[in-house]
């Protein structure tokens, strides 16, 4: 588990994590442990959470509370999970999931919000937004 938090002009993180996965994927086995988690936490300024993980057991729990607000989350493969939430203003989610059990939270209180969500697998999903620019795309399979 990593936690990020940071009070800094601008918050930039990209985090990339591949754990084993079966053979059809083109990641490399052993290069994580099959157990992928991620907690990240960001206030103020110029937010921006960028993550990716592929492979077994993924999850995420993202936080943002204000400013420039972003996050784009890629799961790819497995037991999905992600819970983002973002308080306030420019806000912005996009996230996509992709096989197996997917499952995503979704809470952006105020300001500029958008989310769009694509689980492609098994989904499920659950949304509040609680408004100003909002607007939203919803893809399932």
């Amino acid at each position: 588990m990593s936690v990020f938090k940071t009070l800094g002009i601008i918050t930039a993180l990209v985090l990339y994590s591949v754990g084993s996965f079966a053979a059809e994927s083109e990641f490399e086995s052993n290069e994580l442990p099959i157990t992928l988690q991620t907690l990240l936490e960001s206030s103020g300024r110029s937010n921006i959470i960028n993550l990716v993980q592929a492979g077994v057991l993924n999850q995420a729990t993202l936080s943002q509370m204000g400013e420039g607000n972003i996050t784009e989350l890629l799961q790819i493969g497995s037991n999905n999970q992600a819970e983002i939430i973002q308080l306030g203003q420019d806000n912005e989610v996009e996230l996509l999931q992709s096989g197996a059990n997917n499952q995503a939270f979704i809470t952006q209180i105020g300001d500029d919000n958008l989310v769009q969500i694509n689980q492609l697998g098994s989904a499920s999903f659950s949304i509040e937004q609680i408004a100003d620019g909002a607007a939203m795309t919803i893809t399932q399979y």
